[in-house]
């Protein structure tokens, strides 16, 4: 293996999210260099190339035919993700995908058993467990910084993309919906940092039939509110709130309850807000303090306690916006021969896990998981 080599990138899809990951792969991480863009809107990959100085505009058969790559990095809608990927191995190139890796678990394990046939990698979106906030959250974890791991909340609770996408329409059609859009972030999130997922269980509704978008209305398809609860195979047991429904909330990104302390991390999409730790001897000083019951209640329950909360810091800085950490960890895989931390295995059970949340909706039944994986190292010492 050559641990110098500097891996080549050709990127197919140059729409929305393109420039997140072209900002950083090259410029930030420099064991990949992007060699090419392929779009079925031509121009739109011509306009990629020329903003980010790439040199080769072309089909996506001539990018995979192009001994250059050695990654195809997938920004297309999730229906194309398992045509394109196959298509991308069978030319014996490594893939990583926008999320998810495939729309159903049997394409899942279809990637997953020819890459592993052929000696090829293969991951998928999101990497922001990569970052350098929840690798800091892992270290608090592995540590036993708050003791055993009890339970965790993790809440995407807010009014969807309306407000901001340009093209928002697909996210309410078959194929769209919040646990597809958002779900992966936490769900991956949580596994690469608490371990595979045993079983799940979920509800959920609709909060419109029909939503207005810039003025257009679009009827609703999907669900857009889920309630679920996920039990880990070490015990751990989490509840999962993903909506497009509500307007603003307060509750936490994520927040991580032990024996002996509390971790208040953010949301893994945008990781806005910082990480928050309570050690769980100052909390039980605080309240033995308080001589009558009111106070000590108050102490308990009132906003004042929040104060014991102390902001720790990251284990290393940020690096722009973190998309690509997972593209470049593949390539040092790559050249090093060790294990991507975005494998194909971790990437197939958040599918299935996704797949999961509606499995329970519909038949009103708990779902167990039949996937596994190898709980990738940590990034940082």
């Amino acid at each position: 293996m050559d641990n110098n080599k500097i891996c080549g990138l050709g990127v197919i899809g140059c729409g929305t999210f393109c420039d997140a990951y072209l900002r950083n792969l090259g410029p930030i991480y420099k064991n990949v260099r992007p060699v090419g863009c392929s779009d079925l809107n031509r121009d739109a990959a011509a306009a990629a190339a020329e903003r980010w100085n790439i040199p080769k505009v072309y089909t996506t058969e001539e990018m995979l035919a192009d001994p250059e790559v050695d990654i195809v990095l997938i920004l297309t809608t999730p229906a194309s993700h398992y045509s394109l990927t196959m298509q991308a191995l069978r030319a014996g190139k490594h893939v990583y995908c926008e999320k998810p890796l495939a729309t159903s678990l049997d394409q899942a394990n279809e990637i997953v058993e020819f890459a592993r046939a052929h000696g090829l990698l293969v991951g998928s979106a999101p990497d922001t467990f990569l970052s350098p906030e929840f690798q800091t959250v892992r270290r608090l974890i592995d540590d036993g910084t708050i003791g055993r791991v009890i339970t965790v909340t993790a809440n995407y609770v807010g009014p969807g993309a309306d407000l901001w996408h340009p093209n928002a329409g697909f996210l309410y059609k078959k194929g769209g919906g919040p646990a597809l859009d958002m779900g992966p972030y936490f769900l991956t999130t949580l596994a690469a940092m608490l371990g595979p997922i045993d079983s799940v269980f979920c509800y959920a509704n609709r909060g419109f039939d029909v939503r207005n978008i810039h003025g257009t209305p679009v009827d609703v398809e999907v669900m857009t509110n889920y309630c679920a609860v996920l039990r880990f195979k070490s015990g751990v047991v989490a509840n999962l709130n993903l909506s497009y429904d509500e307007w603003k909330s307060h509750l936490p990104g994520m927040e991580i309850y032990g024996t002996d302390g509390v971790v208040v991390a953010p949301d893994p999409n945008t990781m806005l807000g910082s990480i928050k730790l309570l050690h769980a001897e100052d909390f039980k000083a605080y309240v033995e303090a308080k001589e009558q019951i009111g106070e000590k209640l108050e102490a308990i329950y009132g906003p004042e306690s929040n104060k014991l909360f102390t902001e720790i810091e990251t284990v290393a800085p940020r690096r722009g916006n973190e998309r690509g950490a997972g593209v470049a960890d593949m390539a040092d895989a790559i050249c090093t021969g060790r294990a991507a931390r975005v494998s194909a295995e971790l990437c197939r059970h958040i599918t299935e896990a996704i797949n999961a949340l509606n499995v329970c909706v519909e038949s009103g039944q708990p779902y167990k998981m039949t996937t596994c994986f190898d709980m990738p190292e940590p990034l940082y010492g």
